[in-house]
């Protein structure tokens, strides 16, 4: 990987213009974003892992990535400068910090007036870069709303297309009302719709997306491009592959290999962030160790989000289940293994643009125990023919759904989480059905190249490379 800072006389920069590939403008702004995404930074997750394997894709089918993320402060975790310009191995896509004169990160809620000068910024970089693109694809509102200044000071508009990833309307039925002014979600609402009178398209990454846009913004997003899974990452493993992992365990908890190969793993990975639910998991998986003595749960939670991490590290204690949950910080190089040696994958999240971990869960053939509220399993592991199970909870019975390869649980509802999780451990045949089920479903359909060159050809935008 070779790291520059301005670049115009570089050698990584000379290749990438020269190559007359298609130019591709992807923005990124907010989170930390760089070709090693680490779970649980702020406001840096999913939609990280997505820019970067959706950049892979194109770069693999002809085309070349400018990604555009702010920059100008220190990272959370190193404490090295986000600045300057970051090449990806193949040399046909670059990572570019654009700054606002603040240095320090700003949450994505709070973009919006940082917007005017990152665009300033980013108009000068891409003139004194010196090399035109052809075609803008932003994320989330904030990169929308900057690409839209971008490409209307261009003096060359390109075509523009927007994947939301989530909206506000959307996050708005999922939130509750107290949260709604923190979360300024009505600002972000009158932004989006404000944006999509200069968009060319919109790309929903599910149809609780496509749904919102059309009936909430009365918009029509043509394009779908869903969260989509490395099949050669995300895999089944032999044993002869799992050591690195069982290792890694050992030295995260201090008990033996040993001891560990007897345990049933349940994972949840995600950020740091009230909305994926966190205490939720820990509570079910309380109930469920009385059922199931040798459970483990295997829990992402990074300790930089200080008031989240002690609050989950004193729920664990309060449950006394200290030497029974593991607290996960930074695990992408592991994370592949850390699926293969997982039992039953849990997801309660309530606000989930698809559900990247429950798909990269599935494409390792294990079985998926997620809220009603990720669109994945909602919409494609629960299957047409679901078996209904009524679960008794301290606010009275609800509804679970059994499907093919993923078990629907009414959203915080922890008796529900505890009962899905506790039958698929309980029963051996049940779990290896319905993980394999859970792969079929996945895999080859969500994959990269797949569902990327079926969006390209949808736009109508050809490449000048050779894939």
């Amino acid at each position: 990987m070779v790291v520059t800072g301005k670049t115009e006389t570089s050698e990584a920069h000379k290749r990438f213009t020269a190559s007359g590939r298609t130019h591709v403008l992807m923005i990124t702004n907010h989170g930390v974003h760089e070709w090693q995404v680490v779970p649980g930074m702020p406001d840096t997750g999913g939609q990280n892992v997505y820019v970067n394997q959706f950049t892979e894709a194109l770069v693999a089918q002809g085309y070349r990535v400018t990604i555009a993320n702010r920059g100008g402060y220190a990272h959370p975790g190193t404490g090295t400068m986000q600045a300057g310009m970051v090449y990806h191995p193949s040399g046909f896509a670059r990572i570019m910090y654009v700054e606002d004169g603040t240095s320090q990160f700003v949450r994505k809620e709070d973009m919006h007036e940082h917007l005017s000068k990152l665009a300033e910024d980013l108009k000068s970089r891409l003139e004194d870069d010196g090399d035109a693109y052809d075609l803008v694809i932003s994320h989330y509102w904030d990169a929308g709303v900057l690409g839209v200044m971008i490409n209307d000071t261009n003096g060359r508009r390109v075509p523009h297309v927007w994947v939301p990833h989530s909206l506000g309307a959307l996050k708005k039925r999922n939130m509750d009302p107290s949260t709604w002014q923190g979360l300024r979600i009505d600002e972000r609402i009158e932004q989006e719709r404000k944006m999509l009178q200069s968009l060319d398209g919109g790309v929903a990454t599910s149809s609780a997306i496509r749904d919102t846009f059309r009936d909430d913004y009365q918009f029509d997003a043509r394009y779908f491009l869903p969260p989509c899974v490395d099949e050669n990452r995300y895999r089944p493993r032999c044993a002869d592959e799992l050591g690195p992992i069982w290792s890694f365990l050992a030295k995260q908890t201090g008990q033996s290999i040993e001891s560990l190969q007897q345990r049933k793993f349940v994972t949840e990975i995600s950020r740091t962030d009230k909305t994926k639910r966190k205490d939720v998991v820990v509570k079910a998986f309380a109930k469920v160790k009385k059922e199931v003595p040798e459970a483990m749960l295997l829990l992402s939670c990074d300790s930089h989000a200080k008031e989240l991490y002690g609050s989950i590290e004193a729920l664990v204690e309060s449950e006394g289940l200290k030497d029974d949950v593991v607290l996960l910080g930074s695990i992408w190089d592991i994370l592949p293994l850390l699926y293969a040696v997982t039992d039953v994958y849990c997801t309660p999240s309530v606000m989930e643009g698809f559900g990247m971990s429950a798909q990269e869960a599935a494409a390792t053939a294990k079985p998926v125990v997620a809220s009603n509220l990720v669109p994945f399993v909602v919409e494609y592991l629960v299957g047409l023919n679901p078996d209904r199970v009524t679960v008794e909870g301290d606010g009275g019975p609800k509804e679970l759904l059994f499907g093919d390869g993923g078990i629907v649980v009414p959203a915080d509802f922890v008796a529900g989480f505890a009962e899905g999780i506790t039958r698929l451990l309980k029963d051996d045949d049940l779990r290896k059905t319905m993980g394999e089920r859970a792969r079929d479903i996945t895999i080859p359909y969500f994959t990269w190249a797949h569902l990327t060159e079926a969006l390209l050809s949808d736009l109508g935008v050809s490449s000048n490379g050779k894939a």
